[in-house]
């Protein structure tokens, strides 16, 4: 409209140039002459004529132009529906997916794909939709396909097949694709992360170790899962070598592990068990006492009394300073019972023994104080009265149990439950 309108407006200039060219300068006349042929016409009709033809050859080419220019603009028209379209199923896709509805998310992403800009994506999730729904071979095809879509996109589209393999379990797959990956990229601090949590499925902790330091430089895990994932380290390897009988690599492990995790209660007691199937009590002894004057932990406690020192009397004196922070814990006062009995202060031991059991108690504490009178002495009605008295303790809970529960299996649990008991009463 915009043109045609400019067209008008130079036309009707030019129509009054050309007459106001004529009213001073006369009408004028042009000759046109063609072999034999002779045209007269006056100059403002010739000019005209000029003029229009131009015009109309003009816009007979724009026109012409326009028509040829259609099928193209109708295509471009069309693709550009269709990329809606294709966005259009993203979005929605990544709503369904969102929602919980995989079935659904999964068609509409593949709906629209072949015409997306986004086919990379649209496959990358499309394959988590089909993980939900266990469609391992579908999400193994979609990831294939986004790697024809985006050839480039190598690790971004590994790292997917990689969690996907985790989130299903299929560690040694995982393991294959992240080693590839590692290979592409090889201080990609994402794909160690991976790399380790594969490990840790695996129990490969020697590979695990390897990967702690970068792992932690990262900063890609929470403190809290970090330690967790160290502690779940060197208990691998301590427990590795513990196995395999390998003394001088268990000692160098413990060397190696930061202080901090030698504080954590689950490495500290698989490495005092160790000691103590060495017969290396006083070692277990000294790392026991060091850990409780920080942290106290009871399950240390009874360690503690079972070890068998050089020097009990050192031991005894050391788990009597610690009634001074904790002088109600049953735990403790029962530790100390058992401590007297290995000094053989039998008086000193009976008193440890029933201010526990005053507090708490505890069918461990009845049966130590039991065979303390009975055997050392020589109180065996008071015995067989304590005996009772833990027994009864210990069949409580699985008196509670017995009502859901057949009889032929209470029978089976109440045995392994009371066996140590009968063998001590035995």
């Amino acid at each position: 409209m915009k043109r045609i309108l400019l067209a008008l407006i130079v036309a009707a200039t030019l129509a009054v140039a050309i007459g106001i060219l004529s009213y001073y300068n006369g009408p004028g006349y042009v000759v046109f002459s063609f072999m034999d042929t002779s045209i007269e016409t006056s100059f403002v009709f010739a000019l005209g004529a000029i003029a229009t033809a131009f015009f109309i050859f003009y816009y007979l080419i724009r026109s012409l132009s326009s028509l040829l220019k259609i099928p193209d603009y109708l295509g471009l028209r069309y693709h550009k529906r269709q990329a809606e379209k294709a966005r259009n199923s993203l979005i929605k896709g990544l709503i369904e997916i969102s929602e919980g509805r995989f079935a659904q998310a999964e068609k509409i992403l593949l709906k629209q794909v072949e015409h997306s800009d986004t086919a990379l994506l649209n496959y990358l999730i499309a394959a988590r939709a089909a993980q939900q729904q266990g469609a391992y071979e579908r999400r193994d095809e979609y990831l294939r396909l986004a790697h024809e879509s985006t050839p480039s996109a190598d690790i971004a589209i590994g790292i997917t097949q990689a969690e996907l393999q985790l989130a299903h379990q299929q560690y040694e797959q995982a393991l294959a694709t992240l080693s590839h990956l590692r290979e592409l990229s090889p201080r990609h601090a994402y794909v160690k992360k991976l790399l380790a949590r594969t490990y840790q499925q695996l129990g490969d902790w020697d590979q695990l170790h390897e990967l702690l330091a970068d792992v932690r430089k990262s900063s890609l895990m929470p403190d809290a899962q970090m330690q967790q994932l160290e502690v779940d380290t060197y208990t691998g390897l301590l427990s590795q070598s513990i196995q395999q009988q390998d003394t001088e690599k268990a000692q160098r492990i413990w060397k190696e592990i930061p202080r901090n995790l030698k504080d954590n209660v689950d490495v500290l007691n698989l490495y005092v068990d160790y000691l103590i199937s060495k017969q290396q009590d006083d070692e277990a002894a000294e790392l026991i006492q060091q850990h409780l004057n920080q942290q106290w932990h009871e399950s240390l406690l009874h360690k503690y009394a079972s070890l068998h020192v050089s020097q009990p009397q050192k031991q005894l004196e050391t788990a009597e300073a610690w009634l001074q922070q904790h002088s109600r814990n049953p735990v403790l006062l029962l530790a100390l019972g058992k401590l007297c009995i290995k000094s053989e202060l039998w008086g000193k031991a009976k008193n440890y023994l029933e201010t526990s059991l005053s507090i708490k108690p505890m069918a461990e504490t009845y049966l130590s104080l039991a065979v303390l009178l009975e055997d050392k002495m020589h109180e065996a009605e008071e015995a067989q009265s304590l005996y009772r008295q833990g027994l009864k303790l210990l069949a409580e809970p699985v008196a509670e149990k017995t009502e859901q529960q057949p009889i032929s299996s209470n029978i089976t649990k109440h045995n392994t439950e009371l066996a140590p008991v009968l063998k001590i009463i035995q």
